[in-house]
């Protein structure tokens, strides 16, 4: 496993890490270091310990929002998956009713077109019995 070193507080630390982890490794000690200038006020001030807890309080503070906004972001998930759920039922209850609507509509067309022709009886019938009495 090969070793990287760092230096961290103005010490070096050595590192072992896995080959393919090396970017992210690099990553987080210059986030680190980045982080730890946020506390140069007390540099001389207080112990590089007490540095390392105070970064590690805030560290794990940001962790614990990360974890929390991930939980709201699986719920926020599930609240889209079940309103896209829900929207697919609608859609297709519509499709439904559009396709039930159709078959009403040729139904009615066709009672329609059975009046005309039961009314062209009627109108026949009622001009034979016209000329009947005749």
């Amino acid at each position: 496993m090969p070793v990287y070193k760092a230096i961290i507080l103005n010490k070096e630390v050595s590192l072992k890490y896995e080959v393919n982890q090396k970017e992210k490794l690099e990553k987080a000690i210059n986030e680190i270091n980045r982080k730890l200038k946020n506390f140069d006020n007390y540099n001389g001030k207080i112990s590089d310990n007490k540095l390392l807890s105070f970064l590690a309080i805030q560290l794990q503070a940001e962790i614990f929002d990360l974890i929390e906004n991930s939980k709201s972001n699986k719920l926020f998930e599930k609240k889209i998956e079940n309103s896209n759920n829900e929207n697919i039922k609608v859609v297709q209850k519509i499709e439904h009713l559009n396709e039930k609507n159709n078959l009403l509509e040729k139904e009615k067309e066709l009672i329609s077109n059975d009046l005309i022709k039961i009314q062209k009886q009627i109108d026949i019938m009622l001009e034979l019995f016209k000329n009947y009495e005749k």
